[in-house]
């Protein structure tokens, strides 16, 4: 026969045999094949997509240009960067100590940064070298919700408008 084996072993005068296909995969083979593929393509299809992609006006495309901005630094440095926001206001401090301003904005009302609510009237946002950013959610005095896609590394709008 090609491609098997047979494997003959004399146990109390019976005779068994063993035969094994040796022209296939075992089902824990593939398996694992198959978890490192996963595993691969989770940590990578992030990466592929277009930052940008969801930015539809000038507040979307400021925050994804200072993320980016931001996440070029990080790793530079080799360490988290951030930026630093003032509730009352449009302005944000960056990294480096530069002063800007969102555009479009009369002032931030609230600031939620990774699910809690931020208190006083600074909120910061920081960005890892490792290709994510915290995720906040801001909203101005017109109610409009700017959220963060962290893995992503973009912004966009929420549209379910919840309470902060």
């Amino acid at each position: 026969m090609i491609g098997k084996k047979e494997i003959t072993h004399n146990i109390n005068n019976s005779k068994l045999i063993f035969e094994r296909n040796k022209n296939g995969f075992t089902i824990v083979e593939l398996m694992v094949v198959m978890l490192i593929i996963g595993l691969g393509l989770m940590s990578f299809t992030p990466k592929l997509l277009t930052p940008t992609s969801l930015a539809e006006d000038d507040r979307l495309m400021f925050f994804d240009k200072l993320i980016e901005e931001h996440y070029v630094r990080a790793i530079e440095l080799g360490r988290p960067t951030y930026f630093t926001g003032f509730k009352g206001s449009a302005n944000i401090q960056t990294y480096d100590g530069k002063a800007v301003t969102i555009p479009n904005v009369k002032s931030i009302q609230e600031a939620k940064v990774n699910g809690y609510l931020t208190r006083g009237l600074e909120y910061g946002v920081r960005i890892y070298p490792d290709g994510f950013v915290d995720h906040f959610e801001i909203i101005d005095t017109e109610d409009i919700i700017i959220e963060s896609v962290p893995l992503l590394m973009t912004t966009k709008y929420d549209d379910t408008r919840d309470e902060l």
